[in-house]
């Protein structure tokens, strides 16, 4: 059992920051910095590549605050619609940040700054950095513990005033370390375009909708459910599906 801690604010002489938005900060620059060491390798201009990982983040961070406010705190947000614009205390959906960027992505390519015959191979290239500052931004979630889950007597859960609970963003982190992993490694070999893509994709969805069964029911922000599921889950099975739909394509290709 991992003894209860929490920092969400340092302070540094008069200045207060928020724990949270640094670590989502940092994540953004790990991904930005991947990006331009990996961009040629992919096809993409650097300067280009790093323009457009701007929008994509603007338009993901946009995406996930917009997710969290209307499907998992609304009537909160609706009473408080102030607090709305304080992204800084948390409160961002994973897949509304997916949802935004991969519609940021999209008007790129539709006004032709995307060509068509790279379309793939530049979404393997975001989602590559994207996996990386992802784990680093993960870490501000687990400082906040603002994804705290089941209560649980499981050797891997963190005490709280009421009791020992899954911690739901530390299992995230230690299951998407695999991927990173296999990412690393076979960075330097020749994969089809959408390899990386398309694996974020169906990982990714399989494991949140696997891993928001363990989320906490029974604390005062416990994440909104219909029928049962998060919001969250329903995104990783549309997710999982196509993303498992286009890599079976891929494999088929390739035996062809």
């Amino acid at each position: 059992m991992i003894p209860w801690f929490q920092y969400t604010v340092i302070q540094v002489g008069p200045l207060s920051i928020q724990v949270w938005g640094l670590f989502v900060a940092l994540g953004i620059l790990t991904s930005f910095a991947i990006i331009w060491k990996r961009a040629a390798k992919f096809g993409m201009d650097k300067s280009t590549a790093l323009d457009l990982a701007f929008y994509l983040v603007l338009f993901g961070l946009i995406g996930a605050r917009l997710f969290h406010v209307f499907l998992y705190e609304a009537d909160y947000f609706l009473q408080n619609p102030v607090d709305i614009l304080k992204i800084w205390q948390g409160g961002m959906s994973s897949w509304g940040g997916i949802v935004g960027a991969i519609g940021a992505f999209l008007w790129f390519f539709r006004r032709g700054k995307i060509s068509r015959d790279r379309m793939l191979a530049s979404a393997d290239l975001f989602s590559f950095g994207a996996l990386y500052g992802w784990l680093v931004g993960r870490l501000g979630c687990l400082m906040i513990h603002d994804h705290l889950g089941r209560l649980s007597d499981s050797w891997l859960t963190i005490q709280t005033a009421s009791g020992s609970r899954i911690e739901t963003t530390l299992l995230e982190i230690l299951y998407l370390i695999p991927l990173a992993l296999i990412f690393f490694f076979v960075r330097e070999k020749k994969l089809p375009d959408g390899f990386y893509f398309y694996a974020l994709v169906t990982y990714y969805g399989l494991l949140r909708f696997y891993l928001d069964f363990f989320r906490a029911t029974d604390i005062s922000n416990a994440d909104a459910r219909f029928l049962g599921l998060t919001p969250a889950q329903y995104f990783g099975i549309i997710a999982a599906f196509v993303g498992a739909r286009f890599l079976l394509k891929m494999k088929q290709k390739k035996v062809a």
